[in-house]
């Protein structure tokens, strides 16, 4: 691996590192299991509701541009078309060959994500802004996102096991359990059961405004 494809193998590994760190707080607030979605609907849904929805469309963003053209409106994208063609550059025509193969399942898997990136993410598409029933968007599951996942992890652990013998597990990234999704969730449950002993008069109402005012 040269300094170039170097740069640019750890370039996108640093992007598919971060689009991880966001699913993984994803999936541990909305689809662990069904009293998480609860306590959410119980407490703050709204606002929860807008995180869901600015996850999804980071994941149809971040995966669609990794599967962009290697050159756009003559620049350089950094996509695994472009480190393709920086492989094939190093005589290395198998793994190009190889990684080109997992690239075409990562295509087809992130196919519905770009029709929603380029009409309503990345761009006001008029009919879908205006819900024009003739032009119907796909939808977005999660297991479309996992399965786009598994193609974009095994794309770079092919690439670094030819080149470096190691191999990255993304999927098992590390989040502080004092802060990650299952904390958010933790302190909400401790609120709700805050109000509860408020009620039963167990604590004095109101003393939690002691610790600051929310609203100066």
């Amino acid at each position: 691996m040269n300094e170039h494809l170097q740069e640019v193998f750890e370039r996108i590994n640093k992007e598919l590192t971060n689009v991880h760190y966001r699913w993984k707080l994803y999936r541990q607030m909305f689809g662990t299991n069904p009293y998480r979605i609860e306590l959410i609907n119980k407490t703050s849904s709204n606002v929860f509701v807008v995180f869901q929805w600015l996850i999804i469309d980071y994941m149809v963003m971040s995966l669609s541009k990794l599967t962009d053209r290697a050159k756009m409106a003559g620049n350089n994208n950094l996509s695994y078309h472009y480190l393709i063609e920086k492989v094939r550059e190093l005589g290395e025509n198998e793994l190009a060959d190889k990684v080109q193969k997992e690239l075409d399942d990562l295509t087809e898997a992130c196919k519905n994500f770009k029709k929603i990136r380029n009409k309503r993410v990345a761009h006001n598409d008029l009919v879908t802004s205006l819900e024009k029933k003739d032009s119907p968007l796909p939808g977005v599951s999660r297991a479309d996102i996992e399965s786009a996942l598994e193609h974009a992890r095994n794309i770079m652990n092919i690439v670094e096991l030819h080149f470096n013998d190691s191999q990255t597990m993304y999927e098992e990234i590390i989040i502080p359990l004092s802060n990650d999704g299952r904390s958010v969730l933790i302190w909400l449950q401790k609120g709700l059961m805050y109000e509860q002993l408020e009620d039963e008069g167990v604590i004095e109402e109101g003393k939690w405004r002691e610790l600051g005012d929310l609203d100066s």
